[in-house]
């Protein structure tokens, strides 16, 4: 087993071809959004011929809505206006990342469109740029060999998917993304694990790298010595790389035994594989059928599909991993080709759909199904139902691994998206104009501090505990910011790694908490306007109105200090014992402050 990576990195600041503002991972919708219609048609590349996943697509003919919130999005993410200069502080943090890996910057900078007709971008392409080429990334004891580096524009959000039609919004759509692509030498899942951690870390240390989920996501590109190269996308949760790696090669494992079988079967018997797909309209024998599936479809005016596979029986149903048979597989590509909801095929209890015995053996006797046969079903709107029975029977021909992009799914699992990707789909970007990697440019690139490095000087600076997870913290721009304004490093860091954890914890929305309010906390605790203790006190309030400011919070909730003069009087009218005393008021009393004012030592 071979495996490479794909990491997509966003950045924060301004999208990469227009200056909206990149919105946080997890943006709610903006109800008054304008929402718009398309539909979208694949386009030949350079070489002038077509790509098979943008024509595969294409055949869908589905219609696309996007939803476009006014804050976030502009004429130039609805592909009504062109797109502006790139955004050059995504350039720079690209061109940073690849000399960091010694990488082969290239000379001149082309933006290429890569068609993509899925619906996630609006014009059907995606912009996107090499920068370099051939790196090398030392972590620890692994060198990992980077192919490519390319600097891009982020998708579409998918809001729903209902097979004929899909919702996206154009919020993210026009986020940078730096890609970074290894070659394909893991041979194991830890190794990959590792690899994958490298390269995020490294990646972080950049400092205007986005937060939240979604914000980095892994392409898995998996092979299997007698199988295929397959691109599973979207891996956003690390922890399910172990299972989706080791899905993958069983699935591929097991696509290579049905085959071996299938031959076997048709060697015994002296038949082929069939020449050409055909399929049978079933609808009138099973007018009367009460099966819920097949009742719904044609009292709408649909029909029922069916089709022999001929020496498949029992291999429909086998397993190949838990909860993904064989059959499972025909299904995705009857889901994506036509938009049905599913497939019913002879391997599985048809029973439970409520079809009788009688009506199986009238489907068998029609489909001239035989013992070593099996059968698939399809009922749904009858030009539907005839793509997506068409997808499944070209799936079923072929025999081993097919080579496919597929979508990770939550369980370490994946399903069929689309062919995999070639060459075809590239063809030169017209509106965006070259830019030269010349020595004025690459002037203005700094040096990428390792991990390592930040690491040892983040441990010094703040013990090895906190350090080590500071240096792994997504928090860790943030963390260097308050730094460079002043603040306390250790308060910073416990504030970012504890305070916040445990609000989130709490179901606070934390991410509301932007790092221009945490500056003013931390402003008005150097000014002494504030005690350490307050600070919970004051971002649980600004989780709750994240519009407010620090002083107004501190003004509306009455956390100010009480210090000097005014804390004597307090203690005069209030104080018994400083214990219970300081219970009562340690959000605006600095405990030192009270036993120096009284003599007492702590």
């Amino acid at each position: 087993m071979l495996v490479g990576l794909e990491i997509h990195q966003r950045l924060e600041g301004k999208k990469l071809f227009n200056r909206c503002p990149t919105p946080a991972a997890d943006q709610p919708l903006d109800a008054n959004a304008t929402k718009f219609m398309r539909r979208l048609n694949t386009s030949a590349g350079e070489l002038g011929k077509q790509d098979e996943a943008s024509e595969f697509e294409s055949m869908r003919k589905r219609y696309f809505e996007y939803v476009a919130p006014q804050k976030f999005s502009c004429l130039v993410d609805m592909d009504e206006e062109p797109p502006g200069p790139i955004n050059n502080v995504a350039l720079i943090a690209a061109l940073k990342f690849s000399k960091h890996i010694n990488a082969q910057i290239i000379d001149e900078i082309h933006m290429m469109r890569k068609t993509v007709v899925d619906g996630s971008n609006t014009s059907g392409f995606q912009r996107t740029a090499l920068i370099s080429l051939g790196g090398v990334l030392n972590a620890g004891e692994m060198q990992i060999p980077i192919s490519t580096v390319c600097l891009e524009e982020e998708s579409c959000g998918i809001v729903s998917n209902n097979g004929d039609a899909a919702r996206y919004r154009l919020d993210r759509l026009g986020i940078p993304l730096i890609e970074v692509s290894t070659e394909p030498v893991f041979t194991s899942v830890e190794q990959t694990l590792h690899g994958a951690q490298a390269i995020g870390m490294s990646l972080r240390m950049l400092g205007n790298v986005m937060r939240g989920l979604g914000t980095i996501r892994q392409d898995v590109n998996i092979s299997t010595p007698q199988g295929s190269r397959v691109e599973i996308k979207g891996l956003q949760d690390l922890s399910l790389l172990k299972p989706l790696i080791e899905n993958e090669e069983k699935r591929q494992e097991g696509l290579i035994q049905i085959s071996a079988e299938l031959q076997k079967r048709r060697k015994a018997v002296g038949i082929s594989a069939p020449e050409k797909i055909s399929y049978v309209d079933l609808s009138p024998m099973l007018a009367n059928s009460q099966c819920q599936i097949i009742k719904k479809a044609l009292s709408s005016g649909g029909a029922v599909l069916g089709a022999k596979l001929e020496m498949y029986a029992g291999l429909l149903g086998k397993e190949l991993y838990a909860n993904r048979r064989f059959g499972t597989e025909l299904s995705d590509y009857a889901k994506v080709s036509g938009g049905v909801k599913g497939m019913l095929h002879s391997d599985e209890d048809l029973a439970k759909y409520g079809l009788t015995l009688e009506e199986i053996k009238i489907i068998r006797k029609t489909l001239g199904v035989h013992e070593p046969d099996a059968f698939i079903l399809i009922a749904d709107e009858r030009q539907s139902a005839s793509r997506a029975i068409e997808g499944a029977l070209s799936r079923a021909y072929v025999l081993g691994v097919p080579l496919e992009t597929r979508r990770a799914d939550e369980k370490g699992g994946s399903s069929f998206m689309r062919p995999i990707a070639g060459a075809h789909r590239m063809y030169p970007e017209t509106d965006v104009r070259p830019i030269l990697a010349n020595k004025e440019l690459l002037a203005k690139v700094g040096k990428l501090e390792s991990f390592d490095e930040k690491k040892k000087e983040l441990c010094n600076l703040l013990g090895d505990d906190l350090g080590a997870r500071m240096a792994k913290s997504y928090n860790l721009a943030t963390f260097q910011k308050l730094v460079d304004a002043g603040a306390d490093p250790k308060l910073a860091a416990l504030t970012l790694e504890q305070t916040l954890v445990a609000l989130r914890r709490e179901g606070a929305n934390v991410n509301s908490i932007t790092d221009e309010f945490l500056l003013e906390l931390f402003s008005l605790y150097s000014k002494e306007k504030i005690t350490k203790a307050a600070f919970s006190q004051i971002l649980s309030f600004a989780c709750k109105n994240s519009d407010d400011s620090a002083q107004k919070i501190c003004e509306e909730q009455n956390l100010y200090k009480i210090s000097g003069k005014a804390l004597l009087d307090l203690w005069k009218k209030e104080g018994t014992d400083t214990k219970s005393f300081m219970a009562k008021f340690r959000f605006i009393v600095d405990a030192s402050e009270l036993f120096g004012l009284l003599n007492i030592k702590k």
